[in-house]
């Protein structure tokens, strides 16, 4: 079976070059990887580092890169451009410096540069593109990592563009990278390219306004985005607003591109075939690796990495040996150092194809065929060995359509976080490493359901009650953000795995989630709140998948037996012994310290209500969320980087809720002249995660004090 570019050694047809035609053959495409990898490492070794971009990628590399680009399409340079100003700003304002930022920095400038091997009629469509053309574009981004690697970037930045694309979710690595495992470098490039994207002009609509991406990204937080993040953006914009924009716009004008040189026109040309072959590769077949004379690793695919579950941190630089990649004879057996392809085609200087098993992480074998291609100098001396892989058991020829496939199968369809299937698969999994290792990290699960569910697809409908579970849902992924997966469990509850986190912990998640849950508001509900009950279990000896979770059911049914709307934890003792569970209630107005409530008399008409509130909103910079005749719903403060409340926070945001009794009148002694009053209810609640709940007692009480100075209350 031999299909093979590789093997024939056959000239790959290129798209049109920078400047005419301009053809290379594969083997000397690979070869000049191979270089690019060594005159990193000699330039590495020759070059006194004078700043920090030569510490992150080869200063000549990085020009050659960005001006294939240019050439190749100068709008995505300009985007490329803006998006580095975006992601620093935001990590600027997250408190990173020094080489973490350049390396972000240099990881959004070449975050789109696999675009070069992408063929015109795909890149330069003015429309949206078919299913197929989504495919075959879905590869520039390993095609990306593909050079980058051969170029010898800083592992960090392959990391940040590795996960760039990762849902914060996990819902597209499969769950194995939830929150805040992944990168934050990813998570910040994320969300400056989606930021640029939206206010950029496309073929198919108008760029759009700052405060509409913004409601576009909080949309998706907690789930495509990490909100934190958002609100970090969010914060730099509001306190430099002219600036902020205005840099943006400096940004475009400095970016004037120059004419290029005929040496940079051929430089582009050389480096617009390579990216073009590895678009072929990565389009063909399912991974691939390169070593140099010395048999170190110099490129490692992400492909590659998906298909044998290593990962290229752990390969690039190391020498490949017998036992690299686990792949063996078709019944099992292991490899002779003289079966293994690498040691054939040396030896015998020639390329060959040949059909192997590669043994998976769970001990599954899968058929694959593996192309070897030594490459030769001019002077006739070995420079490198590349090995292709093609998994031969895959039954989709269509990547694309396959993850849709894998995707709908673990979501659940209606709140897009994890189905039930795909929550006791993980659970599975993490039962099965905890049963394996003895000192394995604490393992809790959460159980939440929704009260009086039925009361709400009653009162307002089905399509309001699907409204409250994908609320309930992106809530909750909102609010975690320690690795733990979300998932729908049927109809209105839900479940949380929460790894390394013992029973307490997990208890006081449950009940920061609660407090989140409890402050919710939904117009299609009338603002009436909804609550919700938590049951809570940790992972003991002798427990199976079944066993944890029946218990956290009964701690949740306990929770829902003693009143509703708490948290209620569950041991295996507890379950044994009959014994009442620890439930957590919720707090009750101030003595609960999560709720300020009080009152007071304003010595002024009815008709004056609407002028002092007016003065109070303007003067203390407050945000009206919602205003009648007989209430007012305002914000008050301003929130941090991150949402949760410190022991020094003065400032942090409050929703203050006022209602006026225009009808109560009190006069002192019946006398017309008698003063006119008006009763004011106040109703203080925190926004956000509060550590320290006497922190926000404190804070009410100086909004309490300050409102009563504004409406000359006794």
């Amino acid at each position: 079976m031999n299909s093979s570019l590789i093997a024939n050694n056959q000239t790959v047809p290129q798209q049109q070059s920078v400047h005419g035609s301009y053809h290379m053959g594969s083997s000397q495409i690979l070869r000049e990887l191979v270089a690019f990898s060594a005159e990193s490492d000699e330039l590495a070794l020759n070059t006194q580092h004078t700043d920090d971009v030569d510490q992150v990628i080869c200063r000549k590399h990085l020009r050659k890169l960005l001006t294939a680009l240019q050439a190749r399409d100068a709008v995505t340079l300009g985007h490329c451009r803006r998006v580095a100003f975006l992601a620093k700003g935001i990590a600027n304002n997250l408190g990173w410096e020094g080489i973490h930022l350049k390396r972000l920095e240099v990881a959004a400038l070449l975050h789109d540069i696999g675009k070069i091997g992408v063929p015109d009629h795909i890149i330069f469509k003015p429309g949206k593109l078919t299913s197929d053309e989504i495919e075959l574009m879905s590869h520039y981004h390993h095609i990306g990592l593909d050079v980058l690697q051969a170029c010898r970037t800083d592992h960090e930045v392959l990391t940040i563009l590795s996960q760039t694309r990762f849902h914060f979710s996990g819902a597209t690595n499969g769950y194995q990278c939830i929150g805040s495992d992944v990168h934050q470098g990813a998570r910040i490039l994320a969300i400056a390219d989606a930021y640029d994207s939206l206010a950029t002009d496309q073929v198919y609509r108008t760029g759009k306004k700052h405060e509409e991406i913004m409601s576009i990204l909080m949309g998706a937080a907690g789930t495509q985005f990490d909100g934190n993040i958002i609100c970090a953006l969010s914060r730099w914009e509001q306190t430099e607003r002219e600036t902020f924009h205005e840099a943006i716009q400096e940004v475009n004008r400095n970016f004037q591109p120059k004419p290029l040189t005929e040496q940079e026109i051929a430089e582009a040309n050389l480096i617009s075939n390579i990216f073009s072959y590895l678009f072929q590769i990565e389009s063909l077949y399912d991974g691939f690796y390169i070593v140099n004379s010395d048999f170190q690793f110099v490129l490692f695919s992400p492909g590659l990495e998906q298909l044998t579950n290593l990962r290229s941190g752990d390969m690039l630089g190391n020498a490949w040996t017998n036992h690299s990649v686990p792949v063996t004879n078709q019944d099992g057996s292991m490899l002779a150092s003289s079966e293994h392809t690498m040691n054939r085609v040396i030896a015998s200087g020639k390329s060959m194809t040949t059909e192997l098993m590669l043994k998976r992480p769970d001990g599954r074998l899968i058929q694959i065929e593996v192309q070897s291609v030594p490459m030769f100098g001019e002077d006739g001396r070995l420079v490198g060995v590349a090995e292709i892989f093609r998994d031969l058991s895959r039954s989709l020829k269509r990547p694309q359509e396959f993850n849709q496939l894998k995707m709908a199968a673990s979501q659940d369809a209606l709140t897009s976080v994890a189905n039930r299937g795909e929550l006791e698969t993980q659970l599975a999994i993490m039962l099965n490493q905890a049963s394996q290792n003895q000192n394995t990290a604490p393992l809790s699960i959460i159980f939440i359901d929704a009260d009086h569910f039925k009361n709400i697809n009653d009162t307002y409908g089905h399509a309001v009650g699907d409204e409250v579970l994908i609320e309930l849902a992106r809530l909750f992924q909102h609010e975690t953000y320690s690795g733990e997966l979300v998932g729908r469990y049927g109809g209105e509850e839900f479940v949380i795995l929460c790894p390394e986190t013992d029973l307490e912990h997990a208890r006081q998640k449950a009940e920061r989630l609660r407090l989140a849950v409890n402050n919710l508001k939904l117009e299609n509900l009338n603002n009436n709140r909804i609550t919700a009950s938590f049951g809570v279990a940790q992972l003991e000896p002798g427990d199976s998948l079944e066993s944890l979770f029946h218990r956290a059911d009964n701690a949740l049914y306990r929770a829902k037996e003693t009143g509703r709307n708490r948290v209620c934890s569950l041991t295996c003792e507890d379950q044994m012994s009959g014994a009442v569970p620890e439930v957590v209630a919720p707090a009750q107005s101030n003595a609960g310290k999560m709720v300020f409530e009080s009152s007071f008399s304003a010595l002024i008409s009815s008709d004056i209500v609407v002028y002092k509130l007016g003065g109070f909103v303007n003067d203390n910079e407050a945000r009206l969320t919602e205003v009648n005749p007989n209430r007012a719903v305002m914000r008050l403060g301003k929130a941090g980087l991150l949402p949760f409340w410190g022991k020094t926070d003065d400032r942090r945001p409050i929703e203050v809720e006022l209602v006026f009794d225009n009808a109560t009148r009190k006069s002192t002694s019946g006398s017309r002249n008698a003063t006119p009053r008006v009763e004011v209810m106040i109703r203080m609640t925190p926004l956000g995660w509060i550590k320290q709940p006497e922190v926000f007692q404190k804070r009410a009480a100086r909004v309490f004090r300050l409102l009563k100075d504004y409406f000359v209350a006794e």
